[in-house]
């Protein structure tokens, strides 16, 4: 290694320009939205993980788009496809999740084969999104879940 000192991961990621702050919490919180789909898709890693992009955790599924925010506001957005039951088992399960409000977004349009329409009016997809462009994609995911339909908030614990 010839002196050269690497940070861990975990302050590696907090200290990166697209993760400036993860908390603790947001990190605990964001490992169980990843379990709750991790028990719905059997333990498929490819459909349950996240990742931090700036100050919010993002997770996007084929059934549903949850982002994690700042104040740990855990938002979804299902797809048009989802089954309701699907819906209310993830809303549920995201539910039980300490620590965090619960909001409800509208769903968002897909298209005959599944991907996220991000522009409604050209109708293009995420599948014609390069991902070389991050900011345009994580922004994109952040205007599907701007406009909140329920809102299950927690009361503060008793102290």
């Amino acid at each position: 290694m010839d002196g050269f000192y690497k940070a861990p991961m975990e302050k590696q990621m907090s200290e990166s320009t697209e993760s400036p702050v993860i908390t603790k919490e947001q990190k605990r919180i964001a490992k169980e939205i990843e379990a709750v789909f991790e028990k719905f898709y059997g333990g498929k890693t490819a459909y349950s993980r996240g990742q931090f992009y700036k100050d919010d955790f993002f997770l996007r599924t084929d059934y549903a788009l949850v982002m994690l925010n700042k104040n740990n506001e855990i938002l979804v957005s299902f797809a048009d496809h989802t089954r309701p039951s699907y819906a209310a088992l993830f809303a549920f399960m995201l539910e039980g999740i300490e620590g965090a409000n619960l909001f409800i977004c509208e769903d968002y349009k897909t298209d005959e084969d599944g991907s996220m329409v991000c522009d409604e009016e050209d109708g293009s997809t995420t599948a014609a999104i390069i991902w070389d462009q991050k900011e345009r994609y994580y922004t994109m995911l952040k205007r599907k879940v701007e406009h909140i339909v329920i809102r299950r908030t927690r009361k503060p614990p008793a102290k």
